[in-house]
């Protein structure tokens, strides 16, 4: 990479980590695959300084807001996706957004823009129809089936979608398409190795080597977390789990206090999240996008306890649609639905695990890299920037 390779801005915010860790993917495969053409950036403007408090610390209290108000929250989702308050919330965005959206294009020169929230695709369009830039637009999106208004906006150059639903979602929202590829939500770089085999791994993680392996994902958004646990716990099945409690860390204590009936290994943040999900059968979570997509990528099966309206309903739709996991509307039947996975040797568990490996795209990350770097090389492509070299 030379001083004037072209610039890749990835533009994220901190509402919720999914974003954050797709926007860190994509710049990941791109580093890896043309590094010595492509230079990615990675920027969130909601950190600027000139942006309001209350803007800023919205990245902060959402998941507060999510886990102690979610009736709230799901008000503020559904009214939030018409067409009159979806044109508020971008003369808002619009509004905030494009003063620290000047400092960071000033500091980096971006030939093209990534944004994986979809916050910033008003401010992006405008700015570049307010100044005569040129650079490119390409969304990023990071839920599977359900998605909100703000994300579409016709003058964007390249949709990256996580599934063929969102794709015809993008249609019926005016978005030409030969302005869309389906590559799926970009996961951590590890899922698309080949890694050890699932006794290795829960070798090296000092986990029983044969018995069922679920782990019990958490976060600061999951609402009443140990009730989830203390409901596994009740039902004394022949499984061990794995408690991650993820950015909520402070319920560590709460949860090695559980007189636990099963064996269970506890942690809080990891790295490894994604070895963990190769390593287990099965995961307890709530319908985040990228947990979702993880899951996917790695061929493990969902229960899932809890979804957020409209974006995560829809992750939790499509992974029932295809098999691939189970809804779980009330605590009290989850025991039985995981005891039902394990009956006749484990053969529905491993059904779903066959469905989750169809739907899965442990690749996406690289997939959408390529469509980045179509741009640039492929002169029949629409929005097409030539590169040196």
């Amino acid at each position: 990479m030379t001083a004037s390779s072209p610039t890749i801005l990835v533009l994220t915010n901190d509402a919720g980590l999914g974003h954050r860790k797709a926007a860190h993917a994509i710049a990941a495969a791109i580093e890896e695959c043309y590094g010595d053409r492509l230079r990615p950036i990675l920027a969130n403007p909601i950190d600027d300084q000139s942006i309001p408090s209350y803007l800023r610390n919205l990245q902060t209290n959402y998941s507060q807001f999510v886990r102690q108000v979610p009736s709230l929250y799901s008000l503020a989702h559904e009214f939030g996706n018409h067409y009159a308050s979806t044109f508020l919330l971008e003369r808002m965005a619009i509004r905030n957004l494009c003063h620290p959206l000047r400092r960071i294009l000033e500091r980096t020169h971006p030939d093209v823009i990534v944004t994986t929230h979809p916050v910033f695709v008003a401010p992006l369009v405008e700015y570049r129809r307010r100044y005569g830039e040129t650079w490119r637009i390409v969304v990023l999106i990071t839920d599977l089936a359900r998605l909100q208004r703000l994300w579409f906006r016709k003058e964007v150059d390249l949709y990256l979608m996580p599934t063929q639903e969102a794709a015809e979602l993008a249609h019926g929202h005016a978005i030409r398409p030969e302005n869309v590829r389906v590559t799926g939500v970009p996961i951590d770089l590890r899922l698309a190795e080949k890694t050890p085999s699932k006794a290795e791994l829960r070798a090296g993680f000092d986990w029983h080597p044969s018995l069922p392996t679920f782990i019990v994902a958490g976060s600061r958004r999951v609402h009443d977390f140990l009730s989830v646990l203390r409901a596994v716990n009740r039902s004394d099945l022949p499984i061990q789990l794995v408690v991650v409690t993820g950015d909520a860390e402070e319920l560590l204590d709460d949860i090695r206090g559980i007189d636990w009936q099963i064996p269970a290994h506890i942690y809080g943040l990891v790295p490894d999240f994604p070895l963990f999900l190769r390593a287990a059968d099965a995961i307890i979570t709530k319908a985040g996008g990228l947990t979702v997509a993880e899951a996917l990528g790695a061929g493990t099966p969902l229960f899932i306890t809890q979804s957020l309206p409209l974006y995560e309903r829809g992750n939790a739709a499509y992974v029932v649609q295809y098999g691939a996991g189970r809804r779980i509307s009330k605590l009290d039947k989850l025991g039985d639905a995981v005891q039902n996975s394990l009956a006749e040797n484990g053969r529905i568990l491993r059904e779903m695990s066959l469905h989750a490996t169809e739907i899965g795209r442990p690749r996406a990350a690289y997939d959408a890299a390529e469509q980045i770097w179509a741009l640039f090389v492929d002169p029949h492509r629409e929005g097409f920037l030539a590169i040196d070299n």
